[in-house]
């Protein structure tokens, strides 16, 4: 999913209030009648990593991530689109304090996944003197992996980096003889990314619905012979951007396991909708989605190592206009799929989901362990 103009407001409203205490109470609505779901024997979180991606709410930043730590969130990810960083040839910058940003991350003891998306969902990021080049020339492979090299130096020194994607939904772009492409440039730019350190896990982000699960699967599947970990998007939607029940997240969980026997996977993204006009959902809906996606998560524990929720608040009407613009759809229903994944509205409220999750996240462990206090 497209996240550049999401992540651009939100650290950039983090760069603001950077080094600042911020004396304002995060108005969070008690629940109006919705009971949760009991968590079902929860397993210990171990060594799982779960994270949100902390989109911005009206409250602003701060407040927003002092409610994110109420789930115990361990990760967020960090997603640059190549042409953002490189502008021209050999020409690296970071207009928007992003790489910056992450001091705040690193300070509060939160892990990133960085995502390089060289492919961002509809169209490649590579700069355009790039343009023509196949994704295995040899210039396109030095270049990635000199832009790979400024960032790391622009990124603070103790910051924890989980693991490194290196394109995000690149089978909605790929085609034909670019997956074979694709693969030797990946191949090249792990590689590299393993000289800097060889303890990263280093994969490529695709889709299930409309990916794995379509017709491109055993192109995926094939791409992810050469990756550490499975990185995968999941939305448990149809090709109209309705809702699928709930329950088949156990069946997605036990299909994604047969795909990869014995692979590390990682849910990048993971998210249900709640809007009811033309995606057929419902706070209630969304709520029971993140009881089943935990149920499944810890049954599918031993190998399915890093769950990242997509999102926190729902978008503004502001974003989901621009969104509309990027994609150039104007199609209702995918809108309202983009602006109600949240798990609160846009104005700070709770919305069912938030609560049902934070009664899963809880007893799984992932909550801050508050300082003792005499």
């Amino acid at each position: 999913m497209f996240k550049r103009m999401i992540l651009w407001l939100l650290l950039v409203s983090l760069m603001a209030s950077f080094g600042c205490s911020s004396d304002s109470t995060n108005p969070e609505i008690p629940p109006q009648g919705f009971e949760p779901t009991p968590p079902v024997n929860p397993q210990a979180g171990g060594d799982r990593l779960f994270g949100i991606t902390i989109s911005e709410s009206t409250n602003g930043f701060l407040a927003d991530f002092e409610v994110a730590k109420q789930a115990g969130v361990q990760v967020v990810e960090l997603p640059l689109d190549w042409d953002y960083i490189e502008s021209s040839e050999g020409v690296y910058e970071d207009e928007y304090g992003l790489l910056a940003a992450m001091s705040f991350y690193e300070a509060n003891g939160i892990s990133v996944l960085l995502t390089f998306a060289v492919i961002n969902t509809v169209d490649s990021t590579a700069p355009a003197y790039l343009d023509g080049l196949a994704w295995n020339d040899p210039a396109m492979i030095t270049a990635f992996n000199n832009m790979v090299d400024w960032v790391f130096s622009q990124l603070p020194a103790e910051l924890n980096v989980v693991g490194v994607a290196v394109g995000n939904e690149v089978n909605f772009v790929l085609q034909g003889a670019e997956w074979t492409q694709y693969g030797e440039f990946f191949e090249a730019a792990s590689t590299h990314l393993h000289t800097i350190d060889n303890e990263f896990k280093v994969g490529v982000k695709t889709t299930v619905i409309n990916g794995l699960f379509g017709t491109t699967g055993s192109l995926i599947k094939a791409l992810n012979e050469l990756t550490d970990v499975v990185m995968l998007n999941y939305y448990l939607q149809d090709q109209q951007f309705q809702v699928r029940a709930p329950i088949m997240v156990h069946n997605d969980f036990a299909h994604i396991n047969t795909d990869f026997p014995f692979r590390e996977v990682w849910m990048t993204e993971v998210g249900y909708q709640s809007g009811s006009e033309h995606c057929l959902s419902s706070e209630d809906l969304q709520a029971s989605f993140y009881h089943e996606l935990f149920t499944a998560w810890d049954r599918h524990k031993d190998f399915t190592k890093l769950l990242l929720v997509n999102w926190l608040h729902d978008a503004s009407p502001e974003l989901i206009a621009q969104w509309a613009e990027y994609y150039g759809s104007s199609d209702p229903a995918f809108l309202e799929y983009l602006g109600t994944l949240g798990l609160r509205t846009h104005d700070g409220q709770d919305k069912n989901a938030w609560i049902q999750l934070k009664a899963e996240a809880n007893p799984r462990g992932w909550v801050p362990v508050e300082p003792a206090t005499n």
